[in-house]
C-alpha cells in the first residue's frame, strides 16, 4: 500500500510538469532567470534533497517493516540489504530536471511583478527568518506524518480488505449460475 502512494506521488510529481511545458506562457511571465532566482533564494535544490531524503527514510522504515513481517527473526544484515536497496532506488534522482521542470510552472502562475515581491519579502528579515526555519519545520512536519501515516495504515489496509472482500462476492454473486441478467 506504501508503494502505490509513493508511486502516485512521484507520477504525480514527474508527470505533471511535462504538461504544463506545453501549456503558452502569458506575456506578463517572469523570464527563466527571474524564476532561477527565486528558486535559489527558496532554496529549492536542499528542499528538494530534504524531501527525498525524508520519502528515503519513510521507504526504508516501510521496507523493513514489510521484510519483518515475512522474516520475523531477521538480522542486522539482512536489514541492512533492505536499506541498500532503498538507498539505490534514490541514488540518481534527478534534481537538476525536476528543477527544470517547474520553471514553466512558475511562469505560468505568476506574472514578473508578482515574483518580484515574493523574493523582496523573502529578502526581508522576516523571509530569511522563515526560509532559515522551514527546514526544521518541515523535517518535523514529515516526522509527525510519518507518525500518524504509520498508527493509521493497519487501520486502513484492513477497511481496504474489507471493502475489496465486499466487492468481490458482489461480483461472485452477479456471476452466480442461475441469476437472471438483463439479456436473458
Amino acid at each position: 500500500m506504501r508503494k502505490i502512494g509513493i508511486s502516485l506521488f512521484l507520477l504525480f510529481v514527474l508527470g505533471t510538469p511535462s504538461v504544463a511545458q506545453q501549456a503558452a506562457l502569458p506575456p506578463d511571465a517572469p523570464s527563466k532567470a527571474d524564476v532561477l532566482r527565486f528558486l535559489d533564494l527558496m532554496q529549492i535544490r536542499a528542499r528538494l534533497e530534504q524531501m527525498m531524503e525524508g520519502m528515503k527514510t519513510g521507504m526504508k522504515t516501510g521496507a523493513e517493516a514489510g521484510f519483518k513481517s515475512k522474516v520475523p527473526d531477521a538480522t542486522p544484515a539482512q536489514l541492512e540489504k533492505v536499506d541498500a536497496f532503498t538507498n539505490l532506488v534514490f541514488e540518481d534522482f534527478p534534481l537538476d530536471e525536476m528543477i527544470d521542470a517547474m520553471i514553466p510552472i512558475y511562469q505560468r502562475h505568476l506574472t514578473k511583478s508578482d515574483l518580484d515581491a515574493v523574493v523582496a519579502f523573502y529578502s526581508s528579515p522576516v523571509g530569511k527568518r522563515l526560509l532559515k526555519e522551514q527546514p526544521a519545520m518541515m523535517a518535523e512536519g514529515m516526522q509527525a506524518g510519518q507518525d500518524i501515516m504509520l498508527r493509521k495504515l493497519p487501520e486502513l489496509g484492513k477497511r481496504i480488505d474489507t471493502k475489496v472482500a465486499q466487492l468481490v462476492d458482489e461480483e461472485m454473486q452477479k456471476s452466480a449460475p442461475g441469476r437472471k441478467t438483463t439479456s436473458q
